[in-house]
C-alpha cells in the first residue's frame, strides 16, 4: 500500500512539474500563416529549399491574385537560439542518420509547433518531404488555424442571430456586425479600411440535388444586393469554382472556392462556401458562404478568418 502511494506522489510531482514547465514557456511570436524554416544556408538555397518553397509558398487557389499559403522566412541553424527560438510555427530541417518527420508542441515558448524532418543526405530529405507532405501540410496548416480560432475566443460576438435563425452557432469575432437577419438568413460583416469581410448563413430546401453555385446564386440574388438599383452578388462564371469534401467533427461537408462579381460594378472577390444537410428535416441543407471584397489588397488572411470562423461550426 504504502508502495501504490509513493507511485502515485511522484506521479502526480512529475504531472505538476510537466504543467509548470509549459506555465514557464515565454509567449511564442509569429504572425498567422508565417512559417520560420530553420535550417543550414546550404539546405535553403539548395533542391532541398527549393521543394520547401515550392510545396509550402504555393499558391492558394480561389483568389483573385497570386499568393502564398504560408510566407516562408528562413533562420540559419547557427543561429537558431535566444528569440529566434520563440518562432510559434517552425519547420526544422537537420541532416541526420535518424529519418523521419518529426512532430514538437511547445517545447521553446507557447503556443509552438515543430515539425522536424531529417535524412542522412538532401536527396532523401526531399524524398522524406514528398511522400509525407499530405500530413506535414496539413499539420501546419491546421495549427494556424487552432492558432486563429485562439484568438477570435479572446474576443467573441455574442449575438444569439445565427443560433435563433438557422440553429447553429458560430465562433466570430464582436469586430463583425449582424447586417441583415431574415427567415433562415443571417449575414455578418466586418468592415475593413478596403472594403468588408462577410459571412451569411443559410437554412434552405432542395429536393433537386441543385448545384452550389445555382443555389449560392439564388440565395445572394435575394438578399447580398449591390451598389446600386438591380445588381447583386454572383459566382464569377469565368473562374472554376474548385470543391472537395471535408470532415468537421464527423459531418460531411462539400467546401467550395472560387470567385464572386457584380456584373457591371467593377467589383469581385474571393468566397469559400460550405454546403452540408441539416440534422432536421429530410431535403433540407445548410450554407455557409463568406466572401471578401478588398480591392487592391491582398486577401488571404480575410478568407483564412473566414474559414477559422466557419470550422468551428456546431450544429
Amino acid at each position: 500500500m504504502k508502495k501504490k502511494a509513493l507511485i502515485l506522489f511522484f506521479l502526480v510531482l512529475f504531472l505538476s512539474c510537466s504543467d509548470n514547465n509549459e506555465k514557464l514557456l515565454p509567449n511564442s511570436s509569429g504572425n498567422i500563416n508565417n512559417i520560420s524554416v530553420v535550417s543550414s544556408d546550404e539546405i535553403w538555397e539548395g533542391k532541398v529549399g527549393e521543394a520547401i518553397r515550392q510545396n509550402f509558398g504555393r499558391p492558394i487557389y480561389g483568389l483573385p491574385q497570386i499568393e502564398p499559403v504560408f510566407n516562408l522566412s528562413h533562420i540559419p541553424s547557427k543561429i537558431f537560439t535566444g528569440f529566434a527560438t520563440k518562432s510559434r510555427t517552425i519547420l526544422k530541417i537537420d541532416i541526420s542518420e535518424i529519418e523521419g518527420v518529426f512532430n514538437f508542441k511547445n517545447t521553446y515558448a507557447s503556443p509552438q509547433r515543430i515539425i522536424q524532418v531529417t535524412g542522412a543526405t538532401p536527396e532523401q530529405i526531399i524524398t522524406i518531404i514528398n511522400k509525407n507532405i499530405n500530413s506535414i501540410y496539413s499539420a501546419l496548416y491546421f495549427n494556424e488555424i487552432q492558432e486563429k480560432q485562439r484568438r477570435i475566443a479572446k474576443n467573441l460576438n455574442q449575438t444569439q442571430a445565427i443560433k435563433k435563425s438557422i440553429g447553429l452557432t458560430l465562433r466570430f469575432p464582436s469586430a463583425y456586425r449582424v447586417a441583415k437577419v431574415d427567415s433562415n438568413f443571417v449575414w455578418i460583416r466586418r468592415d475593413i479600411e478596403t472594403g468588408s469581410v462577410n459571412l451569411f448563413v443559410s437554412r434552405y430546401s432542395d429536393k433537386n440535388n441543385s448545384s452550389v453555385v445555382k443555389i449560392r446564386d439564388s440565395i445572394s440574388k435575394h438578399h447580398i444586393p449591390g451598389p446600386i438599383e438591380n445588381t447583386f452578388m454572383s459566382t464569377d462564371p469565368i473562374y472554376t469554382p474548385s470543391s472537395q469534401q471535408i470532415n468537421i467533427r464527423g459531418k460531411q461537408i462539400l467546401e467550395t472556392r472560387g470567385l464572386w462579381e457584380i456584373k457591371g460594378q467593377f467589383m469581385a472577390g474571393p468566397f469559400l462556401n460550405y454546403q452540408f444537410e441539416s440534422n432536421t428535416k429530410q431535403d433540407e441543407y445548410i450554407m455557409l458562404d463568406g466572401f471578401v471584397y478588398s480591392p487592391g489588397s491582398s486577401k488571404r488572411d480575410y478568407v483564412f478568418e473566414i474559414e477559422a470562423i466557419m470550422r468551428s461550426l456546431k450544429n
